[in-house]
């Protein structure tokens, strides 16, 4: 469906020669660790390639030779899961996960295209048991839901193929849905609050209408006023204010109840808001005629919050653990001693330290090919990277 989610076909034109490999029960070579700014640059300045802010102050990056073990404890690894021609589907709770598996039966020739097979199991991590289960059949609906944030309502989409799906709101006590009108080309949106839920319904022309659906199904179109948005390619609901970026890069937020948004942070390539809505992780856009990016952590009023967290040349996944606690992410570097593999920023610290990080020549590079992805109590991580033998490979990380 990579018409309809609009962040997913961006970061897959973005994810090119990352480098990635797990090192399980290792200790890490080096860490970093973010240098807490004086009170002059807790601003919102933009973030130009040389570490500087616009209005000239410092952004540190410091790496510590020879992590502690202090520091480390909680990235202690107890086991690896490894799921061979699996990518994760679906968290079904913490011990299960959905998966689906390709092979490869044929190869490829000059005058064929090679043939696979796919089948969808489900896993149990604590017994490594699977079990297959059926595939929804091409006639068959795809259903989603994303329930309310007192959990007394869901808003659900039936996607009847890749580019239209009916919407209902469904009442979690009761089990009745409502439909709600109108077509949808987009899963683009969230939860405004317990009662109202916003969606960016799409078009095929142009970015489409902006729907404030209520708990009843009924809904009004909202207004935004912003000449810099031909169509939302990242945008997303939390704690009473809409977010997006525009054409010229800059994160804007809406409040409710408003038409005309504020911009927040300025030369943002992705952002990710942590689930309780406290911190936005935000990767920069490379200086023009440069290759880079880099990592900084705001509050959700635009606020830096400490010091740059990681750079490199690409990232291409953000990933908040469900409990706010941890910002899972990953990073290419060409120099060895940049920064390469998966880390793990945690919030309550503002300690950055790697799952383990590799370098591979050119070519011979693996990269995330899906996003990273947290078990619904955060204590399990979830990276699928290509494999030579299984096309890929999907490692769930157990945390001790």
């Amino acid at each position: 469906m990579n018409r309809i989610n609009g962040k997913n076909s961006v970061k897959l034109v973005s994810v090119v020669m990352l480098s990635v490999s797990l090192m399980a029960c290792q200790s890490s070579h080096e860490k970093v660790t973010t240098v807490t700014p004086s009170n002059n640059q807790s601003g919102t300045g933009t973030q130009s390639s040389s570490g500087e802010t616009a209005d000239g102050s410092d952004r540190k990056l410091t790496v510590v030779e020879g992590s502690a073990q202090k520091d480390n404890q909680e990235l202690a690894v107890e086991r690896i899961h490894r799921l061979e021609g699996s990518n994760i589907e679906a968290w079904l709770s913490d011990h299960e996960v959905k998966v689906s598996t390709t092979k490869l039966l044929k190869a490829g020739t000059n005058t064929e295209e090679p043939k696979y097979s796919y089948t969808t199991s489900i896993v149990d991590l604590s017994t490594e048991e699977q079990r297959e289960v059926k595939v929804h059949q091409p006639s068959q609906a795809i259903v989603k839901e994303y329930v309310s944030p007192d959990g007394k309502f869901s808003f659900v989409q039936k996607w009847k193929d890749k580019y239209t799906a009916d919407n209902f709101i469904k009442n979690l006590s009761t089990g009745k849905s409502i439909a709600v009108k109108g077509d949808n080309y987009m899963e683009l949106g969230g939860w405004l609050n317990n009662d109202t839920y916003i969606l960016a319904a799409g078009s095929m022309e142009g970015r489409g209408d902006i729907r404030q659906i209520a708990t009843d199904g009924t809904f009004t179109n909202l207004a935004i006023e912003d000449k810099d948005v031909e169509i939302f390619n990242r945008f997303t609901v939390s704690n009473g204010r809409i977010y997006y970026t525009d054409s010229k890069n800059n994160l804007k937020y809406l409040e409710a109840g408003k038409t005309q948004p504020s911009i927040l942070v300025e030369g943002v390539w992705d952002f990710e808001i942590s689930p309780d809505s406290k911190h936005i992780a935000v990767t920069t856009v490379s200086a023009p005629g440069k290759l880079g990016t880099e990592l900084i952590i705001y509050d959700s009023v635009g606020s830096q919050k400490g010091s740059l967290i990681a750079k490199g040349e690409l990232m291409s996944y953000l990933a908040w653990s469900p409990d706010s606690s941890r910002l899972a992410f990953d990073v290419y570097t060409t120099e060895k001693s940049g920064m390469n593999g998966v880390y793990i920023f945690d919030s309550a610290s503002g300690k950055v330290s790697p799952l383990g990080s590799s370098y591979s020549p050119v070519g011979m590079a693996y990269y995330p090919k899906y996003p990273l992805t947290w078990s619904p109590s955060g204590k399990r991580l979830g990276i699928t990277i290509e494999d030579n033998k299984s096309i890929i490979v999907t490692q769930v990380i157990d945390f001790k």
